[in-house]
């Protein structure tokens, strides 16, 4: 079996690429081959569904109708065990091989390994069957611990509370989203979650679990004894490259390393979504963004790139999500090893950390100041020198949008 364009992974990165393929070329063929047994479905609206919102129907974003008419052959439960760039051929689990003209990598990631036992009181909130362990465990879970700072961690504490569950919190740092908010920041967010009533505890995590009594007790490095019912882990992704190794194909720090074009070291080969490492043309450097609107642009991109185009991947990347009342945004390329400017309005819950390199805004961390958004992606686009506002920028009386973008 042999694809003019085949595509590991059939999530949103993987199924946008096939799907803008077809609109190029009407008669090529198109294979996606994909480990999981669902159709494609929305990641992002997985705690909707555990909100109780929508029902579980509303995440399918395909029917297998809608990849018959594109002519796109989409196989399911398919793992793919290596890839040969040289014969230009993939191998499967079940030691089928395929070839290909073109190839894309979508493989995204999965939850990052936990070295404790006792699955049976883990969850995960990945993909659909962890959702669904999640929805099933409502009935029986009262004690939950959210374990790491992550999205998906704010995610799962909003999913237990409106479920009528209290969670309690642990996080290893110092405050949450410690890479990216400082300490003020930090009790922004804690005291949020105090005002919900989920207890936290920072600078910790667990050294031991053992069960008791039908449930478990979490021992602390710094030995507190936390009692819960369930683990639900928020501390982040590995990406799925594995299969990679020894390929001959370059990866970078996490991910698959592409130019800005989103093609790796081997012509004809491109990555996109979580998995694909790729020079960021703004900010001059190799750069991961792991979020659902990252890749579906960089799906789209990507399969224009594999047909002939020849279009840069150029977008400020960001992350926004309302929880427990706060809206969050992350914007651009947000480090504590750069120079921050912050301000903060306790009364009003808003907050904002820019940071600075080379007298441009590289990125932004914004809580409650959504409607700053679209001028400070233009301002990091377009590398607006803002040396000139740095002290006015600390306080809330001074609007962003009286900065002038150049370029």
């Amino acid at each position: 079996m042999r694809y003019d364009y085949l595509i590991i992974g059939g999530g949103i990165a993987g199924v946008t690429a096939a799907e803008n393929i077809r609109e190029q070329d009407l008669t090529a063929s198109i294979g996606i081959f994909s480990d999981e047994p669902h159709l494609f479905y929305s990641r992002v609206l997985m705690p909707s569904y555990l909100k109780k919102r929508i029902g579980r129907e509303k995440l399918f974003l395909r029917t297998i109708d809608d990849f018959n008419q594109k002519k796109i052959d989409l196989q399911l439960q398919e793992k793919v065990l290596y890839v040969d760039p040289r014969r230009k051929e993939v191998g499967l689990e079940n030691k089928v091989v395929i070839g290909f003209d073109k190839l894309l990598i979508a493989a995204g990631g999965r939850v990052m390994p936990w070295s404790l036992d006792e699955e049976e009181y883990i969850y995960r909130l990945q993909t659909l069957d962890d959702a669904d362990r999640i929805f099933s465990g409502f009935a029986k879970i009262k004690n939950p611990l959210v374990v790491g700072a992550s999205f998906i961690s704010l995610e799962l504490l909003e999913i237990f509370l409106v479920n009528n569950i209290i969670p309690k919190l642990l996080v290893r740092d110092s405050h949450f989203f410690s890479r990216i908010l400082d300490s003020q920041g930090g009790e922004l967010l804690r005291f949020n979650f105090q005002r919900h009533g989920i207890e936290s505890q920072f600078n910790d995590e667990i050294g031991e679990i053992s069960k008791n009594s039908g449930s478990l007790l979490a021992v602390t490095k710094g030995l507190r004894r936390i009692e819960c019912d369930a683990l639900a882990l928020g501390i982040g992704i590995e990406r799925n490259s594995d299969f990679l190794r020894g390929s001959g194909i370059e990866l970078g720090e996490k991910g698959v390393k592409v130019n800005e074009f989103l093609e790796t070291n081997h012509a004809g080969i491109f990555a996109a979504g979580d998995l694909a490492e790729f020079y960021d043309v703004i900010f001059g450097k190799y750069r991961l963004a792991g979020n659902w609107t990252n890749a579906f642009l960089q799906g789209k991109i990507a399969g224009l790139n594999m047909v002939g185009q020849r279009e840069a991947f150029k977008h400020v990347t960001g992350y926004s999500i309302t929880n427990l009342g706060f809206q969050i945004t992350i914007l651009g390329d947000c480090n504590n090893d750069a120079e921050s400017v912050i301000r903060i309005d306790n009364l009003r819950n808003q907050y904002e950390r820019f940071f600075i390199r080379e007298g441009v805004i590289a990125g932004a961390v914004l809580v409650n100041r959504f409607f700053d958004k679209p001028h400070l992606a233009k301002l990091i686009e377009n590398k607006t020198p803002v040396e000139p506002y740095l002290d006015r920028l600390r306080d809330f009386v001074f609007d962003i949008q009286e900065i002038t973008i150049v370029g």
